[in-house]
């Protein structure tokens, strides 16, 4: 089979003829039909996230199982399924608890610690694999198993958005968060999305974004969102870029009883004054993909039309790197998308 291969972490994916893998006891095979691409990728390809290489990447996908090996009962050949990015333990407090994303004995990712599937075929452990509802195509429901899923996750439990509330995203136009404006304005709330050009603005816009801050143009973001809210600062704040300075800005944007959260993990430092939260009774928190239920309840509201998936750009598996560049570049809007065929 074709496969894009890094061959050693911090370098570019390259084209390899790999054997199809066969599926072991308790793992399924899957032919990929699609897989979606954002900055996470670029984030584990530089092995902060661990793993060994050469390694296929690519966990955001949607395809059929072709086969499947002994003792496998939840998938069989022929289902259409995404697949969930966590390689759990499933027998811990977290797993049984149904918080997978906190499991104690995690294995690791998809695409990181085990291969992924910018290739023909993919073979993971059966529980990996969930079914795509009606309605929904493999483009959607790969879509839905990072970029929106992550925000279901973060919306609901994490920021506990509502519909008097006013919800300031950083970093609203990429694949990520273009897709929380969408799940903020269901959620019924205000949106303010602030991101590096006007561009990227525009698009939050059209997805529902009722105001808009260029943090080019405008690079006193808690200035901006103060005004914005009369002074009162906001009720929740999402980080999706994840850097020391954004979300500084994200704390301090807050107004009484806000919540702060950070979903992207670009590093850095940030400081808070723990008389501030006391008084304020602030939060601050991070937020960690989804659970496999969460990721479930995402796909059927995307399969009802609640939710759009935004992509940007589209290209063949092989061209993976040409998606890479973009968003290196900040000029993809919304997700890469890969198609196969």
């Amino acid at each position: 089979m074709k496969a894009m291969v890094v061959n050693n972490w911090g370098e570019r994916s390259v084209l390899q003829d790999r054997p199809v893998p066969e599926p072991g006891p308790g793992e399924a095979l899957m032919k990929v039909r699609a897989a979606g691409v954002g900055l996470t990728l670029l984030n584990m390809r530089t092995g902060r996230s661990g793993g060994t290489t050469p390694r296929i990447m690519g966990h955001e996908l949607g395809g059929d199982i072709v086969a499947v090996g002994e003792h496998v009962t939840n998938v069989k050949v022929g289902d259409r399924c995404t697949v969930y990015f966590y390689l759990t333990c499933g027998h811990c407090r977290w797993c049984r608890g149904g918080r997978e994303t906190l499991c104690e004995d995690l294995f690791g990712h998809v695409g990181v610690h085990r291969d992924g599937g910018f290739a023909e075929y993919v073979a993971l452990p059966a529980e990996n694999f969930l079914p795509i509802p009606g309605g929904l195509d493999y483009e959607a429901a790969a879509i839905a198993a990072d970029a929106v899923n992550t925000n279901w996750h973060c919306m609901k439990l994490r920021a506990r958005v509502t519909p008097h509330d006013t919800v300031l995203l950083i970093g609203a136009g990429g694949g990520v968060g273009i897709h929380g404006v969408q799940m903020a304005k269901l959620f019924g709330a205000r949106v303010i999305a602030a991101d590096v050009s006007d561009e990227k603005l525009a698009l939050a816009r059209q997805w529902g974004a009722d105001e808009t801050i260029n943090v080019r143009s405008t690079p006193d973001v808690v200035a901006e969102a103060k005004r914005l809210t009369d002074g009162r600062g906001v009720d929740a704040a999402v980080d999706y870029v994840g850097n020391g300075p954004s979300f500084q800005s994200a704390m301090e944007s807050l107004g009484k009883g806000g919540r702060a959260v950070i979903i992207g993990a670009a590093g850095g430092d940030t400081t808070f004054t723990a008389r501030n939260l006391i008084q304020g009774e602030q939060e601050v928190m991070g937020s960690r993909h989804s659970t496999r239920r969460e990721f479930i309840e995402t796909m059927e509201l995307m399969a009802r039309g609640l939710i759009t998936p935004v992509v940007g750009r589209r290209a063949h598996f092989t061209e993976v790197e040409a998606i890479f560049d973009d968003i290196i570049a900040e000029r993809l809007l919304g997700r890469g998308a890969l198609m196969y065929e």
